[in-house]
């Protein structure tokens, strides 16, 4: 069983997800439900923490993938802290390092919010 912990908290100008454990095909449509959740209760900025994501698959990107769009849409913006290497290898292979900005921690990528 593939075990996933998602926490979501405001931390101004930004909503955090963090995300704990694989994100696979087996629970991607968990963190999709957060991700749609934040997007239309208004939260245009997000910041998506994978201190503690161990896998994701391409069905986890593709929900990130189709967040980003949607946040996008309305003038947003979704920036992904804390990748461990191999996590971020699977962005960078999948070419999604052109798609997300990535951050060593949360107050970075809130930095860059504020700016």
């Amino acid at each position: 069983m593939n075990i996933m912990e998602i926490n979501r908290k405001k931390s101004e100008p930004a909503e955090i997800i963090m995300v704990k454990g694989r994100i696979d095909a087996q629970n991607s449509s968990i963190l999709d439900e957060y991700l749609k959740e934040a997007i239309e209760s208004g939260s245009e900025k997000i910041i998506i923490n994978m201190n503690e994501v161990d896998y994701i698959s391409s069905s986890g990107l593709r929900v990130m993938l189709l967040a980003s769009k949607k946040v996008k849409l309305s003038g947003g913006d979704i920036k992904l802290s804390g990748l461990k290497p191999f996590v971020m290898d699977v962005f960078v292979v999948s070419g999604f390092n052109n798609i997300f900005d990535f951050y060593d921690s949360d107050n970075e990528a809130l930095s860059d919010f504020i700016k």
